[in-house]
C-alpha cells in the first residue's frame, strides 16, 4: 500500500500510477465514466448551486422514485430540519432568498425502496430554481433483487461567486 503524505513529502509514485490506471480506463467518447461501472449507479451528490445577490426565492422540489417505489427522506438546511421522515415527493417549496442562502448547505438523505414488480430501478431527482438558472440533479441505481432499497446522500452548497 502507498504511504500517505508525511512531513511535507510528496506521496509515493504508486499512488500516481494507480490514478493513471483509473484515468486510462475511461470510456472512449465520454467524460469521467469508468469502464465496468454502470452509468446508472449514482447515489451521491456533492455540488454547488450558483446563486446571485438578489432577494429572489430559491425553491426546491425532490422527486423520490418512480411509480411503485416508496421513500423515507429527510431534508436539512444547515442544521435546521426542512422535512423529516417524508414518504413520497417533496413538493416545490421556497427555501429562502439568494442573499439569505449564500454559504448554506442543503442536505438530502433518502432511502428509496423498490416495491414495484415492473422494475428494480430506483431514482431520486432534485430540482432547484431561483439562482442564476434552474438545475436538475438526477440520481439512480438498480437494486439487485426485488424489494431491495438504496440510500441516497446529497449535499448542495449555495454559492455566490
Amino acid at each position: 500500500m502507498a504511504k500517505a503524505k508525511r512531513d511535507g513529502k510528496k506521496p509515493t509514485k504508486k499512488i500516481k500510477k494507480t490514478q493513471a490506471k483509473i484515468t486510462s480506463r475511461k470510456k472512449a467518447g465520454s467524460s469521467n465514466i469508468l469502464v465496468g461501472l454502470p452509468e446508472t449507479d449514482n447515489t451521491t451528490l456533492n455540488t454547488l448551486y450558483i446563486i446571485d445577490g438578489s432577494d429572489n426565492d430559491i425553491s426546491l422540489e425532490v422527486n423520490a422514485g418512480a411509480e411503485g417505489q416508496t421513500s423515507d427522506m429527510t431534508i436539512k438546511l444547515n442544521n435546521s430540519i426542512v422535512t423529516e421522515n417524508l414518504s413520497g415527493d417533496f413538493v416545490e417549496t421556497a427555501l429562502g432568498t439568494n442573499k439569505s442562502l449564500n454559504g448554506k448547505k442543503l442536505n438530502i438523505v433518502a432511502t428509496i425502496a423498490d416495491t414495484s414488480r415492473e422494475t428494480n430501478f430506483t431514482s431520486l431527482t432534485i430540482h432547484l430554481k431561483g439562482g442564476t438558472g434552474p438545475a436538475d440533479f438526477p440520481l439512480s441505481k438498480a437494486v439487485e433483487e426485488e424489494g431491495g432499497s438504496v440510500d441516497y446522500l446529497c449535499i448542495i452548497e449555495f454559492f455566490r461567486p
